[in-house]
Formats: C-alpha cells, sequence, structure tokens
C-alpha cells in the first residue's frame, strides 16, 4: 500500500502519528499507527484517548512518533501574500515575538496559512507525552499537514477533526472550522481512513513524500529532538555492546581462573603447612614466655605461697589461651633510683591470646572459684585480624600467707 512512497524510509518500521486536540475543555489524543513492510505503508490501528498513560497500551512498540497540536492554544490565520516569511508574519501577526512563540507557513500559489503557539504551551505538552513514557520526534501545529493528502484527494474538500481544508484546483482555498456533526471517510489506494485520524495520517506521509513544503522555526525544536534521539539510540546502543563485552570479558577470565585454579590449590596446600607450622612455633613459644614470666615472678617475690598461686591458674588454663606474661604482685610504677620500690600487693597480672571465648570465660570462672581468688577483672579483650584474642586480666587475691 502507498508503495509510491516506499523508496525512502527515513522513520523505520513503525511509526506513531497524534493529535493532540480538546474535546468540551479536555484533551483529546487521536492516534494512528503505521507500519512499513515489504515496501509499504500499512495502517495497523486507530485509536482516541484523553489520556497520555492510555497510548503505551495501545501501542507497544514505536520507533518514532510524531505530534500535532489543534487544539485552541493553536492560532491559524490566513494572509494573501507568499512572500518571505518574515513579510507573510508581518501581514498576519505584526506583533509576534518569534522568542516566545512557534509558528509554521503553508504556502499556496495565491495564499499562505499561518499557524502560531506560544514555546512554553509546546514544551508543557512535550513534557507531559515525556512522563508517559512517549518520546515525541516530531511535532506540527495546526491542519497544516492534511495539505500533503491532496494527491491521493483530488479537488474534494478535505476534513480533519478540528477542521475542513477547501480545496480548489489542487491547491489549498481556505481552512475553516468544521461542524462538529459532520464525518467523511477517505479510500486512499488499498485501505481507508475516518476524518479524525486524516491529519495523523497526512503527517505520516508528508515525511515520506516531503512534497508539502511547510517552514517555520518550529523547525530548530524538531532538529532538537531528532539529535535527543539520535543520542538516545546511541546510549542504548553503546549499553548493549558494553554489557555484550563485559559477559565476554568475564567469560574469557572464567576460562583462565579454571586453567589455574590446580595451580592455585597446590599454593593454598602450601600456605596451609607453613601457616600450621608457624602457629606450633607460636604455641610453643607462649609456653616457654609463660614458663619464664613464672619464674620471674617467683624469684622477684620471694613469696612462698606465688608458685602455688600460679601453679592454680596454670593448671585450669585451657589450650585455647596462650599466655604471654603473668606477674605476682607487679611493680605498681616506674623504678626510680630515688624512690622506693612500690608494687600491687595480693594482685597478679595475667596476658595472653585466646582463640576461644567460651573456653575464655570458662576459664575466667575458674580462677574466680579458687580458695584464694577474691574477684578477676577484664583489663582488655580485644579481636585482631587473624581472629585471636587479646586479654589482660587482674585476679584479686581473698588473702596471703606469703610472708
Amino acid at each position: 500500500m502507498l508503495t509510491k512512497l516506499s523508496s525512502y524510509n527515513p522513520i523505520g518500521k513503525t511509526l506513531l502519528a497524534l493529535e493532540h486536540s480538546e474535546k468540551e475543555g479536555n484533551v483529546l489524543i487521536l492516534g494512528l499507527e503505521i507500519q512499513y513492510k515489504n515496501d509499504e505503508l500499512d495502517i495497523a490501528q486507530s485509536f482516541i484517548t484523553e489520556a497520555y498513560g492510555d497510548i503505551v497500551e495501545y501501542v507497544k512498540t514505536t520507533h518514532t512518533t510524531s505530534l500535532v497540536i489543534t487544539d485552541d492554544n493553536v492560532l491559524t490565520k490566513e494572509v494573501s501574500i507568499t512572500g518571505t516569511d518574515n513579510e507573510i508574519l508581518s501581514e498576519g501577526f505584526p506583533n509576534l515575538n518569534l522568542d516566545d512563540f512557534y509558528y509554521q507557513i503553508l504556502k499556496t500559489p495565491a495564499k499562505s496559512f499561518i499557524a502560531v503557539c506560544r514555546k512554553q504551551y509546546v514544551d508543557n505538552i512535550l513534557t507531559s507525552y515525556k512522563n508517559a513514557e512517549i518520546n515525541i520526534t516530531e511535532i506540527s501545529l495546526g491542519n497544516l499537514k492534511i495539505a500533503a493528502l491532496l494527491p491521493y484527494l483530488g479537488d474534494q474538500d478535505i476534513l480533519s477533526y478540528t477542521s475542513v481544508f477547501r480545496v480548489e484546483g489542487g491547491s489549498v482555498l481556505a481552512i475553516d472550522q468544521k461542524d462538529v456533526n459532520t464525518q467523511a471517510t477517505y479510500n486512499i489506494e488499498n485501505f481507508s481512513v475516518d476524518n479524525t485520524h486524516s491529519l495523523p495520517l497526512a503527517t505520516v506521509l508528508n515525511s515520506f513524500s516531503n512534497e508539502t513544503i511547510i517552514t517555520g522555526n518550529i523547525d530548530e525544536k524538531n532538529l532538537q529532538l531528532e539529535n535527543e534521539l539520535k543520542e538516545t539510540n546511541f546510549f542504548k546502543k553503546t549499553l548493549q555492546y558494553g554489557i555484550g563485552f563485559l559477559l565476554i570479558t568475564l567469560l574469557i577470565n572464567f576460562f583462565v581462573f579454571n586453567s589455574k585454579y590446580k595451580k592455585w590449590q597446590g599454593l593454598q596446600e602450601e600456605i596451609h603447612v607453613y601457616t600450621t607450622q608457624k602457629e606450633s612455633i607460636q604455641k610453643q613459644q607462649a609456653i616457654i614466655n609463660t614458663k619464664e614470666a613464672i619464674v620471674n615472678s617467683i624469684l622477684t617475690t620471694g613469696f612462698s605461697k606465688s608458685s602455688f598461686y600460679i601453679d592454680q591458674i596454670i593448671q585450669s588454663q585451657p589450650t585455647t589461651v596462650v599466655l604471654t606474661a603473668l606477674a605476682y604482685q607487679p611493680i605498681s610504677k616506674t623504678i626510680r633510683n630515688d624512690k622506693p620500690i612500690l608494687l600491687k600487693e595480693n594482685l597478679i597480672s595475667v596476658t595472653g591470646n585466646s582463640i576461644d571465648k567460651a573456653d575464655f570465660t570458662a576459664w575466667l570462672n575458674t580462677i574466680e572459684k579458687l580458695d584464694f581468688v577474691d574477684m578477676v577483672t577484664i583489663i582488655n579483650y580485644g579481636v585482631d585480624k587473624k581472629n585471636t584474642s587479646s586479654f589482660e586480666i587482674t585476679i584479686n587475691l581473698s588473702y596471703d600467707t606469703a610472708k
């Protein structure tokens, strides 16, 4: 269908054309979905809705969307000159500020038709569609593009949803307001369309043929929308390629890792052996340090009961606790030549490492139950990166008979 337009396809596989109009003061959207397949255009579906969000439900996949605004915010005027855009605008809207308004002009051999709308209003409408996840790629004002149907319908008047195009001699003679009760159906080659969707169809045909010349500063906005679409598509493709590259990289890394896995296992086993040997040496060193601390404590204090106390504490020590220092009645202050040596009487200070909190707690409970122990105080208990807890405790003695 419409095969004579199929030699050029600037749009893609699917095109959605929307007319943004109004009915009784409410938004009314007239949509037409066109499929391009096998070098032909075909109408997939048409719809009318009052909600932006419904459009996504009608059309699941759309490559591009054209929008025509025809509500009361668009002003259309006819002038009897066909000069430059500035000359036509000066005739139709002498005081029009182009910083605030978009315009489009359809020129015929005898006259020109102007459609204008505030930029802020157009931008607000585009935002509303974008919020409904509908990306507009082209925007038009008024019913001017209905002229794209002239080559297919001859000299008969053409109705859109809001207007009547008076046609004479293959050219637009006038654009009048349409009576709401007037309806028409148009047959174009192998399909038909009602006048309610004639303007969306004309918008599609104009995009393919470009036979109807319509000028205006809204082309700058359309160029911006086109660039935004290209950037969006580029980002999507880049993201897809990036994900694909990442998956391939991960797959390569997996094979490399798998090939080195056995070697890694061997290294792990060697590390385990070295770690076990180191721990064994550290334990033996801790035992030696503990015994040395006991001997030093006995030699320092000279009390007859100190060996008994230490022996009782050592006997109750679990295998998960390693002592690094044990001092009976430790020195309370730094030794100075001019000061007497002061001891913390009736006190035993113990430091070491624990790898089991439960065993450590049970050990403290056992010490507290000894006859000569008054109280056990935890001075410090902390966990390092190797899950080994270092500690410091003090044991207060109930009595001392070592004198």
